[in-house]
């Protein structure tokens, strides 16, 4: 199965910054979860994400898709700080 992330994750500056805000707008929503259900709704790639990671940590999930992509994490860790 192909990551529907991984366009994000790349070395591609603007996807990085959307991330970056998706991720703002998830800590600052009353009720992430079901933002998050909404975006999924909407958006394909998030649903496959969210299938991705059902029933598994999603930080493992992150991690292994880095490692199978050969993309260091802690860089995209950092550049979304």
């Amino acid at each position: 199965m192909s990551n529907p992330l991984m366009g994000m994750l790349g070395g591609n500056a603007p996807a990085q910054n959307s991330m970056a805000q998706m991720i703002g707008m998830l800590k600052n929503a009353g009720n992430s979860a079901a933002m998050l259900q909404n975006m999924a709704q909407s958006n394909p790639d998030i649903k496959k994400a969210m299938d991705m990671c059902r029933g598994k940590n999603p930080q493992q999930v992150f991690m292994e898709q880095c490692q199978a992509q050969g993309i260091n994490p802690q860089q995209i860790i950092g550049n979304l700080k």
